[in-house]
């Protein structure tokens, strides 16, 4: 599917001014040698319509993902580059600043390098409860040693909930259990890859109360994605059938955080201890199994407390969620009911168009996110309003 969104943009005319009939006939002739595979053409095409109109934002692009194609990961970088420094709107901006990216890691891989790792210092290492509703003892066992294996310093307790009447009765029912400083509400389908996580969740959860991997910083709907470009922030992997090779999934990676996010995907929550003491999961809206994240996330912004997006903690999902089932509607409507006077307006914001890369490996992706978050410092989270400046979360 990321084959076919590339192909997709590729194929889309360039702007009105682009120049002549035959600049017009090449770029064209190009994306349709792309579209085909025929990866050695479309650079020439490419690299000939530039030579006639070298202000060509979109054959940068194009000449970009055929050398990317071809394994010149350099010449790739060198085309996005060009293409990212004529200023493109949304979407080419997005989909050229990861692709530019992803050429860096795969050039920085074929060389051996390894991702950079931080380390956790003692005095950090707080108590970390992870909590999980699961009714499938192999995705339970497989969740728990990833958690295991990555706070292997640090100490910890995994907390299962085998019979919840919802994520969040089950949610609540394990944080009554819990006795860490820091609390992770995890989906049992995932798989953290980001081998210096701890260190990591640390260092996010001393600047802000409530953390995820995907969210949004204007939230307009019962489903966080619906803010559209540019309020959409994070990435999520999933593996593929080629062995060890997976799709990443970028909305945006500005920096290793993304501060004041109204709503968090609840594939994988952390939390400051008294976040969750403050905000409970309403089990008595939210009775099944849809809307608990956007609820607590958002609840927990509107306390004052600080959120964020970890934009460098990497994470696979195996499952997608299924947004038009009858069942997440009627969810979707109790969280409406209960939160539209709080909800912005849609405005003008431009509609979600999916960002996906194909990485041959889990290293490709932690260099392609060290690469996207370089020398980007994460904003400073703003003051807390005056209704809120009891909650530094």
């Amino acid at each position: 599917m990321l084959r076919e969104l590339l192909n997709r943009f590729t194929a889309r005319k360039s702007p009105p001014d682009r120049g002549s009939a035959q600049v017009d006939a090449l770029y064209e002739q190009g994306s349709t040698a792309y579209r085909t595979g025929r990866y050695g053409e479309a650079v020439r095409c490419a690299e000939r319509a530039l030579a006639l109109d070298p202000t060509l934002t979109a054959a940068y692009f194009l000449l970009g993902s055929a050398q990317l194609e071809l394994g010149n990961f350099e010449a790739a970088e060198t085309a996005f580059d060009a293409c990212l420094a004529r200023s493109p709107q949304y979407p080419l901006l997005l989909h050229a600043t990861v692709q530019r990216a992803g050429a860096h890691a795969r050039a920085d891989a074929a060389r051996g390098k390894m991702p950079a790792a931080e380390r956790t210092p003692a005095s950090e290492r707080r108590r970390i409860s992870i909590i999980v509703c699961s009714i499938r003892p192999d995705r339970f066992e497989k969740v728990c040693a990833n958690y295991r294996s990555l706070l292997a310093d640090v100490p910890h307790e995994i907390i299962g909930i085998h019979d919840a009447r919802s994520l969040c009765e089950g949610y609540n029912r394990g944080f009554r259990r819990a006795s860490g400083e820091i609390v992770i509400f995890s989906h049992d389908d995932i798989e953290i890859v980001t081998p210096d996580f701890a260190a990591r969740l640390f260092r996010h959860l001393s600047r802000h109360g409530l953390v995820g991997i995907a969210g949004t910083t204007r939230l307009v709907a019962g489903h966080w994605m619906s803010a559209g470009w540019p309020h959409l922030y994070g990435q999520v992997g999933s593996d593929v059938a080629k062995p060890g090779s997976l799709i990443v999934t970028v909305y945006q990676v500005p920096g290793a955080a993304t501060p004041d996010a109204q709503a968090l995907d609840g594939v994988f929550l952390a939390a400051r201890r008294e976040v969750a003491e403050r905000v409970a999961f309403d089990e008595a809206t939210f009775d099944g199994w849809h809307l608990y994240d956007l609820d607590f996330s958002f609840s927990a912004h509107l306390a004052g407390f600080r959120t964020a997006v970890c934009n460098d903690i990497c994470l696979i999902h195996d499952s997608i969620g299924n947004y038009s089932s009858s069942d997440w509607q009627q969810y979707a409507r109790r969280f409406e009911e209960k939160h539209r006077a709080r909800l912005h307006d849609p405005g003008e914001a431009k509609p979600v168009e999916l960002c996906w890369i194909e990485l041959a490996s889990r290293n490709e992706w932690l260099l392609m996110t060290e690469e996207m978050c370089r020398d980007r410092v994460s904003v400073a989270s703003p003051p807390a309003s005056a209704s809120a400046r009891s909650h530094k979360g």
